[in-house]
This record gives structure tokens, sequence and C-alpha cells, in this order.
């Protein structure tokens, strides 16, 4: 097996949990390099345990001493789109954190770049690596539930003071949603056509924008999808993957999936509703990894033999996942107003 050499940019608190979680878990992988532009944040994953010889202040000495072939950009939101072009400019395969970019102008051209240099660039949808995802999507695809009609998304949490994300404007769309809107799209192989969206706030919390949303989205295909999240709720949890309900012309289908902990695919599970017979429960596909080292071992399956799996989101991709979120947030701040997708 052809060794994948890969170079990991941002070693803040998620770039470490990165570098200790989940690249261990990919075999493929090569001794990786890591920069990080903050010295502090450096020390820190010295002391963690990464080689201080593989651990670098710029990308271009990282590059002139491990020669990657391939880049992980575990960066704030904010740099996304220059840390991406840079990788993608020194002829590196390109795998970014999710959201993929601030702008859609943004990630447009970033996708250009990649293509125009024959080159994968690659957003961590990471919840379409859960088994659960996979299976209701080959239930779907199989018509186990007929022609679908009616999606119903709910997910709710109270929020800790660990979370990361405070400062941001739309909080629950452009942190969370995001996840579920992109597999919303990955299980009804359809892409969203509009969307109505109000989200919301309430006194006193620690968020600078509103933390809950609801939305209705319309799909191509004509499947109708009311959604609704909140980092404020007080009452029972759902996963982070959310509850999920598809009525459609012959059945039913309900599942959850990516629980808290280590054990994130350990909550997964599907049941199939059809008139007039027991509630089924469906296997679950095998997937080999969940979550992120699911992405990151289909990216460096393309890195090393050129296989693209079906399951990862490219950036080409990913730009109606983003669509969707940016026409939502657009929405919320029009008072619910009708937005077309665009991508």
């Amino acid at each position: 097996m052809r060794a994948v050499r890969l170079v990991q940019v941002g070693l803040g608190g998620w770039g470490l949990n990165w570098a200790e979680e989940v690249l261990p878990k990919i075999e493929r992988l090569g001794e990786v390099a890591f920069v990080e532009v903050d010295e502090a944040a450096r020390s820190r994953a010295i002391e963690a345990g990464l080689p201080a010889r593989r651990v670098f202040a710029d990308l271009d000495t990282a590059i002139a001493e491990t020669k990657p072939q391939a880049m992980l950009a575990t960066v704030p939101l904010a740099v996304h789109a220059p840390v991406a072009r840079a990788g993608l400019e020194r002829g590196l395969h390109v795998l970014v954190e999710k959201p993929f970019t601030e702008t859609l102008a943004e990630a447009r051209e970033l996708v250009a770049l990649a293509e125009s240099r024959d080159l994968l660039l690659a957003v961590n949808q990471n919840y379409r690596y859960f088994p659960a995802v996979q299976g209701a999507r080959a239930a779907v695809a199989e018509g186990r539930v007929g022609t679908p009609h009616f999606l119903r998304v709910h997910y709710a949490r109270l929020f800790d003071a660990g979370y990361r994300y405070f400062f941001l404007s739309e909080p629950l769309l452009s942190d969370m949603a995001i996840h579920h809107f992109d597999a919303m799209r990955f299980i009804l192989q359809d892409e969203p056509a509009a969307v109505s969206c109000l989200s919301w706030t309430e006194a006193g919390t620690p968020y600078h924008g509103p933390p809950a949303a609801v939305a209705t989205i319309r799909f191509a295909g004509g499947t109708v999808v009311q959604y609704d999240g909140s980092w404020i709720s007080r009452g029972p949890g759902t996963a982070y993957g959310a509850e999920w309900h598809l009525d459609g012309s012959a059945g039913a289908m309900d599942w959850t999936f990516r629980r808290a902990g280590r054990d994130r695919s350990g909550l997964d599970r599907i049941h199939l509703h059809r008139p007039d017979m027991p509630v089924e429960r469906l296997p679950l596909p095998k997937v080999p990894f969940d979550d992120r080292a699911g992405v990151l071992d289909a990216f460096t399956a393309f890195v090393a033999n050129d296989t693209l799996d079906p399951a990862l989101a490219t950036g080409r991709d990913n730009l109606k996942s983003l669509g969707l979120m940016f026409a939502a947030i657009a929405s919320s701040k029009a008072n619910g107003a009708w937005m077309e997708i665009a991508a």
C-alpha cells in the first residue's frame, strides 16, 4: 500500500483533535507534517506528542522539507478559502473542514481552481460516513418507501460552555444545520430548489446570533422537508445527527445517528414502517471508518489510487449544500421569504 504524504494546516483545539483522534486511524498515511502559524499552539501540539521535527511555522517550509501530496485544512472558517487556495496553488489535493467557505463566490473560485489543475478539492461533510445515513440513502434508492413525499428532521440540544462558535452570526444554520442540509441531499439524491426559514434567539444566551431555526425546503424532485434545530432546547435532546422521519408513497422510515463520545456510530438505527406490517429494523451497512475518519480514508484513497468514493463531498458537490445554507440564512433575515437555491 503506497503511503500518502499529507500536511495538516491548523493545530488549534479542533486541529489538534484531528491529529490525535483521526489521523492515527488511517494506515494509508505516511508520516504527517503539521503547519501552525501561532507559536503557542505549536508548543501545545508538541507537548501533546506531535514530533517537533514535523511541526512547521509556515506552509512553504513544510512542503520543501516533506514533499506532501495533499493538505488537510483544519483552520478557522475565516481562513478556509486562503488556506485551501494556497494548497491548490502549490499542487496539493485539499480536504477542508466544513462549512466550505464564508461565501459562495469563494467556493466557486476554489472549485474552478481545483478543476483547472486536475486536483481534488473535498469538504469534510462527515455525516455522510455513518451507517444509518448510508443505509437510509440505499433504502430510498431501492424504493423501500416508494416516492419520497415528506421529510421531517428534528435537532435539539442545550449548549454548554465548551461550545466553540458563540461568535457566529448564525450559529445553528452555519455550524450545525450545514451537516443536516448536506445529509438531506445525500440521502434523497436530489437537490434543493427553494427554502423558507426563520431563526431566533432568547435573552441571556452567550450566542451572538440566533441559535435556533425552522425551515421548509422544497426539493427539485418534489420532496418537502421540514427542518427544525436548536442549541437552546430544554427538552429531550437528540443525537447530533438529529431525528429523521421520511414519508413516502409505499411506506415510511425513521433513523438517527451520530452520538456524542468516542463510539460515534453506536446509536445508529433505521426503522421501516409499512401499512399493516410489523416495524422492520433495517440492517446497517458496514462502514469501514465512520465520521471524520471515513472522510479522510476516502480522501487519501483518491490521492493514492485516483478512486473517488461517491460519498465523498467534492467542492463542486458541496456548492449545493452551501447554497442551501446561505439561502436559509438570507430567508431568515428576510422574515421567512422564499429563497431560490443558488450554486
